[in-house]
């Protein structure tokens, strides 16, 4: 029997950080929602402005779908309606906006962070 799991993204739990109530900048958070011992699951993330996230990959595809302000990804800039897939093992790194960035990272598997940090570039598709 298959299953359905509903949720606002305003109302995942908070895993770090709180929500933004003073308006302004969009300031760190991250949320979660699904199942996270066996996927799918949902990270929404809150960055702010200027926050820098270093060439790294992962050992699963992940889909990235930008909510609120932008991010920078080599030479492309991504806004809210964005959508980025990453295939397992592609290094990338990015550059929060100015006013920060909100956005989702949906994953198939188990719940973690196994990035693994590069001191090199990131991949060619994100180069001008």
């Amino acid at each position: 029997m298959g299953r359905a799991l509903i949720m606002h993204i305003d109302d995942a739990p908070y895993r770090r950080g709180g929500p933004n109530t003073l308006g302004g900048p969009i300031t760190r958070g991250n949320q979660f929602f699904g199942d996270m011992e066996k996927g799918p699951w949902v990270m929404i993330n809150s960055l702010h402005p200027g926050f820098v996230s270093k060439p790294h990959s992962h050992d699963q595809d992940e889909l990235i779908y930008i909510v609120q302000g932008t991010m920078t990804m080599g030479s492309k800039e991504c806004g809210p309606g964005t959508l980025v897939f990453m295939e397992k093992g592609t290094v990338y790194g990015f550059t929060a906006g100015d006013e920060g960035v909100r956005f989702l990272n949906v994953r198939p598997g188990k719940e973690g962070f196994s990035a693994i940090h590069y001191a090199g570039e990131a991949s060619e598709a994100f180069k001008g």
